[in-house]
């Protein structure tokens, strides 16, 4: 039998260890050298109409992450460049530093929060480092590999990130409601403003004018609407069980942008 009181009491032992969170989005575009040298007629004709390319045929031209410990923002930065290893770099760095630890030992792993993250983001960025791995600092391989470490079955105390239902990676419409939903659509049924910038469907465009900056603000723009997405949820449906800042800490941040 569980009584309320038993219930959290329960979740605070199990949640105490999630106090780090790295909230993340990248925007792509097609990779039209790729496709060029090795895609089939069938992935240059989805392309020439405008529909989703397999994981690998996108490059990232923008990475923007907000960093929270204990509640705390600590990071938040968006970066937006042609050269696709200089964000590679980035977000593995911004993954490093949402551990905490001392003394060259890991405290606390740092909880990833997307939206449908698990299915596009992730896919993509790994893939893409390995474009890159040769070049990659061997500091961010050491998080590489720690991202991909699989020996905790039950993760009592390490994590699995590319387990599809680790507790390290809350994909929100996954993860919550079960099923892909769009960013736009669950912020309008919070009350949530997104999206000043644009939509997805202009990043080519954007970027084959030179307009990195709004890129980069639009990736930005998403970041900070799933931090606040996930903290109404976390307030109203989970009774804030995670350590996370509250809606109105969120609202008027704004990012650092870096273009290279």
């Amino acid at each position: 039998m569980w009584s309320w009181d038993d219930i959290l009491e329960e979740r605070n032992k199990h949640l105490s260890r999630f106090s780090n969170f790295i909230v993340f989005d990248i925007e792509t575009i097609p990779d039209k050298q790729m496709l060029e040298e090795i895609g089939n007629d069938g992935e240059k004709e989805k392309h020439q109409n405008g529909e989703f390319l397999p994981i690998p045929f996108h490059k990232i031209v923008s990475i923007s992450y907000l960093i929270i410990k204990n509640e705390d923002i600590k990071i938040f930065k968006s970066f937006v460049s042609e050269k696709e290893q200089f964000l590679i770099n980035n977000f593995w760095d911004g993954f490093r530093q949402a551990y905490t630890g001392r003394n060259g030992y890991i405290e606390i792993f740092p909880v990833l929060i997307t939206i449908n993250g698990k299915d596009f983001d992730i896919p993509v960025i790994n893939a893409r480092s390995l474009r890159y791995i040769e070049n990659i600092d061997e500091t961010y391989k050491k998080y590489i590999s720690i991202f991909l470490d699989k020996f905790d079955k039950w993760e009592d105390k390490y994590p699995r990130y590319t387990n599809r239902y680790t507790l390290y990676h809350i994909d929100i419409p996954l993860d919550i409601f079960g099923k892909k939903m769009s960013l736009k659509n669950l912020c309008y049924l919070c009350n949530i403003p997104v999206k000043q910038e644009g939509d997805g469907s202009k990043v080519e465009d954007y970027f084959n004018n030179g307009d990195l900056e709004k890129i980069a603000r639009y990736c930005s723009e998403d970041v900070k609407a799933t931090a606040m997405l996930f903290s109404y949820i976390n307030e109203h449906f989970l009774s804030s069980m995670y350590l996370f800042p509250k809606i109105d800490d969120l609202e008027n941040i704004e990012p650092e942008i870096i273009k290279d």
